[in-house]
């Protein structure tokens, strides 16, 4: 039997990140196959009751708690997972996540102990996100990552596991070309609200839903409901996603000069079922988002039979390629609030969309996702 290190947290409470390895990990409990799941605490990206409800006897749980400045925490990691390949007999590691200091310190211990690894990329490195003549600088840890996975991967002793086949593309951009590498399918949706809606039951006219941040576009979404609004004065759209204090005010602010404030509800951080409940209700779903690996909440929104309106980032242009999710030039604000009142104000128009966008969710499921996770770990066992 088979015994991984995997570095991640898995978590339904928390990110896309954490979701995907809870529920990966979660299809994976009964394979024979033993699995630790190491879990740096000071990461703190989710709670401690979702890594023990997918605890049995092949995947184990362990807790570390590293130094906190930079330097420090690469060589207690280190360290630490030094002691743990030797104590557990691990196999081969995966690192779960891109943090530099962890992904640094994974790459050092596999080497000192001879243990092939895995980098399960959930987001590029240096994360560029595609404004137009922008470019956000990288920091120094993640160009020295950049050099290491780059050397690696010259003389090919480290494999590549992509969450989707965009990130090839993203990676790129920061000048990392990778050869030995395989894509997974994305993701999948666990759903917790399983009525659909039609057209008219439908009482929330857009929804938009993010991680908040400038990133995801959030500062784009007034402008688009200004356009929108300008058509229809009574429209109705809902804001999802905890708001962070530095952005609070600049988006209220730009929802009260666009007069905005009376047709837009900013529902902070809602639970699983309530998010379905919205999508259910929602008849377009705007996502105007400057980067993402797969975006999940896309295929959430589609599994509700909500059509979705995006930014043609590789991540929408490549992982979607459905009717249903209308892509737009990226920054094109006015045409996206175009193509929502093309939506909005056509029932049979809407409706091919919403049967489109359940016929293509139907397609994704966890155990599929698990199965390719698991093909593309034995595929660079043997390479």
């Amino acid at each position: 039997m088979l015994n991984i290190l995997l570095i991640a947290w898995p978590c339904i409470h928390y990110g896309g990140a954490e979701r995907w390895w809870y529920y990966i990990l979660h299809e994976l409990r009964d394979k024979p196959i033993r699995v630790y799941v190491l879990i740096p605490t000071s990461w703190s990206l989710g709670c401690f009751a979702c890594p023990k409800k997918i605890q049995s006897s092949s995947l184990r749980v362990l807790y570390i708690r590293p130094r906190k400045s930079s330097l420090l925490k690469v060589i207690s990691l280190t360290s630490s997972l030094i002691n743990i390949i030797k104590k557990q007999s691990i196999d081969f590691v995966i690192t779960g996540y891109q943090t530099p200091s962890l992904a640094l310190a994974s790459l050092i211990a596999s080497a000192m102990t001879r243990r092939k690894n895995f980098v399960v990329f959930h987001m590029p490195l240096g994360w560029l996100p595609y404004y137009r003549n922008e470019e956000s600088k990288i920091s120094i840890l993640n160009k020295l990552l950049i050099a290491a996975y780059s050397l690696l991967n010259m003389h090919k002793l480290l494999y590549f596991l992509m969450v989707s086949s965009s990130v090839v593309y993203d990676l790129e951009r920061v000048n990392l070309k990778v050869s030995r590498v395989c894509s997974l399918k994305g993701a999948a949706v666990e759903k917790v609200y399983d009525a659909y809606r039609t057209f008219d039951r439908r009482d929330i006219d857009i929804i938009y839903i993010a991680s908040i941040s400038r990133h995801k576009g959030v500062y784009d979404v007034p402008l688009i409901l200004k356009h929108v609004k300008n058509r229809v004065p009574n429209i109705r759209a809902v804001i999802i996603g905890k708001v962070p204090e530095h952005i609070s005010e600049h988006l209220g602010d730009m929802l009260r000069s666009y007069g905005l404030e009376d047709n837009v509800r900013l529902l902070g951080y809602v639970d699983e079922y309530e998010k379905f409940e919205l999508l259910a209700r929602s008849k377009v779903m705007i996502y105007p988002s400057y980067m993402d690996t797969f975006a999940i909440v896309v295929l959430e929104a589609l599994s509700t039979g909500t059509p979705v309106i995006a930014y043609a980032i590789p991540a929408i242009a490549i992982n979607y390629r459905t009717n249903a999710v209308i892509k737009i030039r990226i920054g094109d604000v006015a045409t996206m609030a175009e193509k929502v009142m093309d939506a909005l104000s056509n029932e049979q128009y809407w409706t091919k969309l919403s049967k489109e966008a359940i016929n293509f969710s139907s397609t994704y499921n966890w155990n599929e996702t698990a199965k390719s996770f698991l093909m593309c770990i034995v595929n660079g066992l043997r390479k």
